[in-house]
Formats: C-alpha cells, sequence, structure tokens
C-alpha cells in the first residue's frame, strides 16, 4: 500500500491504497478477502472504486514488473509449494 504508484492512484480516486487494492482486484473479477479487527476498517474494506481502464492498466503493469507480493499471516501450518510461502512450520 506504500508503493508511490498506488498512492497515486489513491489520491486521484479520493480513496485509501487500500481501497484501490481491492478494487483492482475486485474489478478482474478476483474474490478478496481483506483482513480486519477494527470496525472502521472493516466498513472501509467494502468500499469499491471505479477505477479506469488507465488505472487498471497501470496496476497490471505493477504485478508485471515484480511488485506483485502475497502475504498470507499468521503461517498456517502447510507449504502451498509456492516460490514465495513460508514454508514448513517447525515442529509440525
Amino acid at each position: 500500500m506504500s508503493d508511490t504508484t498506488i498512492q497515486e492512484i489513491a489520491s486521484r480516486n479520493g480513496v485509501p491504497a487500500a481501497t484501490v487494492l481491492i478494487s483492482y482486484h475486485v474489478c478482474k473479477g478476483v474474490v478478496v478477502l481483506p483482513k480486519s479487527v477494527t470496525e472502521k476498517r472493516i466498513d472501509s474494506n467494502r468500499e469499491v472504486a471505479e477505477l479506469s481502464k488507465e488505472d487498471l492498466a497501470v496496476l497490471d503493469g505493477l504485478a508485471g514488473n515484480g511488485k506483485a507480493k502475497r502475504i498470507n499471516t499468521p503461517l498456517w501450518g502447510f507449504d502451498l509449494g509456492f516460490e514465495d510461502w513460508y514454508g514448513p512450520v517447525k515442529g509440525k
């Protein structure tokens, strides 16, 4: 969310960076499961911004340039075989 390109798109659309990221995936037809423990963030995670074709193309380009990242925390205890997976949990 701290990426300058994402911040620029967020500013241009008048929404937080998290909304840009959620909206991007929703526009692509991907199921989004954002996590939060605060009521305010849970409410804001339901917001979806209508991103322009240009914004979507820029966001597509970020992934193509190696800026895509998957974060799964806490550890689940399973290795699903992805390069960026944590690997097996010690003691399991």
